[in-house]
């Protein structure tokens, strides 16, 4: 579930807590280098428990969904790693294989850090699309009925057809497409 809320991003002692106008407060997992006032977007995750991260643009909201889908990262490393670097300096990174750095980073380790560059290095010189929510719902769809996530990815990356469809439409035109190839 994606939230757009407003309030206070904080943190006290080793939490981050989020404060609504109305006074109430709700514990997240910070993934934004930014806090203060603003409009915020949260995404409620029910995978073993119930958490809240809360980013501050889809940008890096599309890039959790990415980052948390590179095998040994998941929800948390990927919330840790937003929480540390803004979308644009982690892109950099990645694009110039900064192995080294990822690697420094609590929990990620060299191994994992080469993953990461490894699978996210190649796709962001295609396009854009790679951390938009669109794109990432079709992607994970497909890969939930065993498509290879690169084959769905440069599909859509060669096309902008699934674009203007909704998301079950989108999955029957990369089936149909994929299943051309076949």
């Amino acid at each position: 579930m994606l939230l757009k809320v407003s309030g206070t991003l904080s943190q006290e002692d080793e939490s981050y807590w989020f404060s609504l106008k109305t006074g109430l407060s709700i514990e997240v997992t910070r993934c934004t280098t930014r806090a203060g006032d603003g409009e915020y977007l949260f995404f409620v995750s029910f995978d073993n428990d119930i958490r809240v991260f809360v980013f501050s643009n889809k940008e890096e909201f599309g890039l959790f969904q990415v980052l948390k889908n590179v095998k040994g990262v998941g929800n948390i490393k990927a919330s840790r790693i937003l929480s540390l670097y803004d979308v644009q300096q982690l892109l950099n990174m990645i694009k110039a294989g900064d192995e080294h750095e990822l690697a420094l980073l609590p929990g990620i380790g060299e191994r994992t850090a080469k993953r990461i560059v490894a699978e996210l290095s190649g796709r962001l010189t295609h396009t854009r699309h790679d951390f938009d929510n669109d794109f990432m719902e079709v992607v994970n769809a497909a890969c939930d009925l065993g498509y290879e996530r690169n084959v769905v990815t440069e599909l859509l990356n060669g096309s902008s057809e699934w674009r203007d469809k909704t998301l079950e439409d989108a999955l029957r035109w990369v089936i149909r497409e994929l299943n051309k190839k076949a």
